[in-house]
């Protein structure tokens, strides 16, 4: 039997988090949540306070991808064979989990990082081979994450998952998803856009978050790998910007932060924000 924990990174929790996490509680060896919340509110100090799950405090925000990192050291540390990564908003299929894990084993020898679909389910095939996927509902093997470099903290929030996929790339790693197996999770708070009889998102993040985006999205592409990066960087810098300018408000606000996300980006400046 493979041995997995579950890692959930916590920012301001609401209490429909505990719901969330308990979707997938049962189904794991050890069960972490990695706190990044300024303040301690309710929720963070049940999952402290409860002994069944594994509380690790970040004391603040230090970032999506340190979060993360400290959640695989300790389940590395107890020889976990595998980490479950999830949002603190996303929910696991558990009435699914045993023919998940079923596939888990088929693949584990080919893919290093095994996720979920998200938020739809095809089921044309058992997997699909992608260069990078969401952070949130992804099996990972934990000698294999090592081996690929752990996650770049300097991103702090957005394109981690991106960076990942090229880490593993250059490691010679694969990744796929489960494409009959659907997480539910949002992306930003998007907004639905019903034009020429298809609908669009625009995914409506605030000014902060859009910072990051821009930053980090110029950043891999003009400095890590421009092949690799192309495509969600085109994307960033053509499409979302678009549907930013015409569908979301504060705009003035945004358009601010993505220019200093750029400005940053150009002259290497990465890590958290400050101000």
């Amino acid at each position: 039997m493979l041995k997995i924990g579950s890692c959930t990174v916590l920012f301001n929790p609401d209490r429909d988090v505990i719901s969330n996490v308990k979707t997938y509680k049962d189904l794991v060896d050890v069960c972490v949540v990695v706190d990044n919340s300024e303040k301690k509110n309710e929720v963070s100090k049940y999952f402290e306070e409860d002994s069944s799950y594994i509380y690790v405090d970040m004391h603040g925000n230090q970032g999506i991808a340190a979060a993360l990192n400290a959640g695989i050291e300790y389940l590395h540390s107890k020889n976990m064979d595998m980490a479950l990564t999830m949002d603190q908003d996303s929910l696991f299929p558990s009435q699914d989990y045993q023919n998940i894990y079923n596939l888990i084993e088929k693949y584990k020898d080919e893919y290093s990082l095994i996720g979920l679909d998200i938020n739809k389910v095809d089921k044309n095939k058992e997997i699909v081979s992608v260069p990078y996927w969401i952070t949130s509902g992804n099996f990972v093997n934990i000698a294999d994450f090592y081996r690929a470099g752990r996650l770049n903290e300097a991103l702090f929030i957005d394109y981690v998952d991106f960076d990942l996929g090229y880490r593993f790339k250059k490691a010679n790693l694969k990744m796929g998803y489960l494409s009959g197996y659907c997480l539910t999770h949002t992306i930003g708070n998007p907004i639905e856009i019903h034009l020429f009889g298809k609908t669009f998102y625009a995914l409506n993040h605030s000014p902060i978050r859009y910072y990051y985006r821009y930053r980090n999205a110029y950043y891999l592409y003009h400095v890590e790998d421009k092949e690799f990066f192309k495509k969600e960087y085109h994307r960033e810098m053509f499409a979302s910007l678009i549907k930013m300018f015409l569908f979301e408000k504060n705009r003035k606000e945004k358009l601010r932060m993505i220019k200093k996300g750029i400005l940053d980006a150009k002259h290497h400046r990465l890590g958290k924000l400050n101000g």
